[in-house]
This record gives structure tokens, C-alpha cells and sequence, in this order.
């Protein structure tokens, strides 16, 4: 009765990795790619820098690619959407010293072409909650 028991639970085990193996690729397949390539240029074109974000899961060259994916994901990948909870809070000089900020690459499988340019850093900075590497 016991070899039963014990036969029976190793089975069901082995039947629940089975389904599980079986279904993480589908559902990595499922989870469109997010790939941007993130530039920031200084208003003369002298400075120029590019990162690259990788969501889903996090990664890429961005310094801090978990919390720029959380940002992009709260505004539902649309750049115009981020920053707008905390853009009134953020304290700027008024300093001009433009930037301009752009965006290029895929966003959960749609194309994403975006930029914009600020009066300065820190403007950028909060109106895009910290997305472009500042």
C-alpha cells in the first residue's frame, strides 16, 4: 500500500515538472521583446551618449535598468506619459543648458520612435522619471 502511495506522489511530481517545463517556454514566447536604445544629446550635438534598456526581464548597458522598466511599464511604454505624477515636484534651476532626449527600438513588440528636448538636465530628469541616464 505504501509503494502505491509513494508511486502515486512521485508520478503526480513528475507529471506537474513535466507541465511546467513545458510551458515556461511558450509563455517566454508569449512576452513580447522590449529593446530601446536610449540617447541623450547635449543642445550643440557636442555630447552624445546612447544606452541600450532590455525589459522583460531588466537589463542592457542602463545603469539602472529594473527602475526605468518599472517607470516605462507605470506609463505603459508611452514616453510622453512618464514623469507626470512627479514632474510638478521636481525643482529645477532655470539654468538653460538644452538637452535633447530620444528613443528608438520596440516596446513589448510596437515600434517606439520618440524625442524631446529640454531646457536643461534636471528638467529632462524629472520628465522622464529617470528613464534616460542623466
Amino acid at each position: 500500500m505504501r509503494n502505491r502511495r509513494t508511486a502515486a506522489v512521485l508520478a503526480l511530481a513528475a507529471g506537474l515538472a513535466a507541465a511546467t517545463l513545458a510551458s515556461t517556454p511558450a509563455q517566454a514566447a508569449a512576452e513580447p521583446r522590449s529593446r530601446l536604445e536610449l540617447t541623450v544629446e547635449n543642445g550643440d550635438a557636442s555630447t552624445r551618449t546612447s544606452t541600450t534598456l532590455d525589459c522583460h526581464p531588466a537589463g542592457g548597458t542602463h545603469p539602472e535598468a529594473a527602475r526605468a522598466c518599472a517607470a516605462l511599464e507605470t506609463a505603459g511604454g508611452d514616453f510622453d506619459r512618464l514623469g507626470t505624477a512627479r514632474q510638478q515636484q521636481v525643482v529645477c534651476t532655470l539654468q538653460y543648458d538644452p538637452v535633447r532626449l530620444s528613443a528608438t527600438g520596440t516596446w513589448k513588440g510596437r515600434p517606439v520612435e520618440w524625442q524631446k528636448e529640454f531646457g536643461n538636465a534636471c528638467e529632462a530628469q524629472g520628465a522622464t522619471d529617470g528613464v534616460f541616464p542623466l
